[in-house]
């Protein structure tokens, strides 16, 4: 495996009424994908949530499925005024497919996630395509409930699950943080997932490319411009720091989660390279020209041409990196959880201000548990919101 057709899909995430609906939303993209021989395709942020949509019953979930047919395109009059009473009428509920999601997850986390493995596994196997499944709330293999996205083979198969390790302020409390990082192992390559904030940090790129990662796969859905640029910086950031090949799929269109015409999910969908490797020097391969309709872009992998950069380029940057500066250093403070504003806090606290990695290791031992202290209480304090 050497060069690969890679698809990245910009979707609208919708609440359907029926399996069928969803399978022919979905459908669209992964034929006009295999048209053009791709063998990887993306899907983004929260596109599983619209398979878990099906298991969540009761009078909110259903007013909220109405609200969403008068978003659509090809909604008839009727449709639409039934559509705006409806929502009406969730937001005077206080209706949120949170609260739904949130008592299926509870009471049916077997239903949930049958649901979104059945319709990805299905759309990867009947087309023979590696599928990154964009993401849902599933539970997880110790029971936690978690923001995962789950990969599957051509054959159908699960080859792996990657939870988001950073969430967000308002994700609801009954969902946790991944452990960590994993490349998973696919016919297509090794593939890092990052999902949302995961994005911004440049250990999650670093970690990914310790564990072999040759493509990081970034998967978003953002309603703010902000946002927006950072997850896109931070993709490329950390494509360029890695020398990896990487993708970033957006969800767009309006949030079908919540009962009124909120802002919208927006962003442009691209395929990404190291610098060096694409055509106007600016890391993208290939980008969306609108951020707010669906479609597909496809652009080819050529794994042989990356390898040969890691040696061939000036400098080489993952055999050139300056780990003996910058390793002792960056150890101590990782090895003790410190984040870059508890290391300054704790070094302002010293005489001098002498830098976190020069404490004497019962000085650094106290002030690590001090730290982590207060961690926890910030941690236990966030704000409380709702699934999604």
């Amino acid at each position: 495996m050497q060069e690969i057709v890679v698809g990245c899909v910009q979707l609208r995430i919708r609440l359907p009424q029926a399996r069928e609906e969803l399978e022919e939303h979905l459908l669209r993209f992964a034929r006009l994908a295999q048209t053009k021989r791709t063998r990887l395709l993306i899907f983004p942020q929260y596109s599983g949530l619209m398979a878990a949509a099906l298991v969540t019953t009761g009078t909110r979930s259903g007013l909220l499925r109405q609200a969403d047919q008068a978003r659509r395109a090809n909604a008839s009059f009727w449709t639409r005024a039934q559509a705006k009473l409806a929502g009406g009428a969730a937001g005077v509920l206080g209706a949120d497919f949170g609260k739904s999601l949130e008592g299926a997850l509870i009471q049916r986390p077997d239903d949930v996630r049958e649901a979104v493995t059945s319709l990805f596994s299905a759309i990867a196997r009947h087309h023979g395509m590696t599928v990154v499944a964009g993401s849902a709330y599933l539970q997880d293999e110790d029971g936690a409930i978690r923001h995962i996205a789950l990969v599957f083979g051509p054959d159908g198969q699960e080859l792996g699950a990657q939870a988001a390790v950073t969430l967000r302020r308002d994700e609801n409390p009954l969902v946790e943080a991944g452990r960590g990082w994993q490349a998973i192992q696919t016919p297509v390559g090794r593939l890092g997932i990052l999902l949302g904030y995961d994005m911004l940090y440049p250990e999650a790129g670093r970690a990914l490319a310790y564990a072999g990662a040759e493509a990081l796969i970034g998967l978003s859905a953002t309603t703010k411009p902000v946002m927006y640029a950072r997850q896109r910086q931070g993709l490329l950031s950390r494509v360029e720091d890695n020398q990896l090949f990487g993708a970033m799929s957006f969800a767009v269109g309006y949030n079908p989660f919540t009962p009124a015409d909120e802002q919208p999910y927006f962003g442009r969908s691209l395929l990404a390279a190291p610098i060096s490797m694409t055509p106007r020097h600016n890391g993208v391969l290939v980008e969306m020209g609108t951020d707010s309709t669906e479609g597909l872009i496809t652009a080819e992998w050529d794994y042989a041409a990356l390898r040969a950069s890691w040696e061939e380029d000036e400098p080489p940057i993952r055999s050139a990196m300056p780990v003996a500066a910058a390793g002792p250093g960056l150890g101590v403070v990782y090895s003790r959880g410190l984040t870059v504003a508890d290391a300054l806090r704790i070094s302002s606290e010293l005489p001098g201000s002498a830098p976190v990695a020069e404490l004497s290791p019962a000085d650094n031992e106290n002030l690590s548990v001090e730290v982590r202290e207060q961690s926890d209480v910030v941690t236990d304090g966030r704000d409380a919101g709702e699934v999604p």
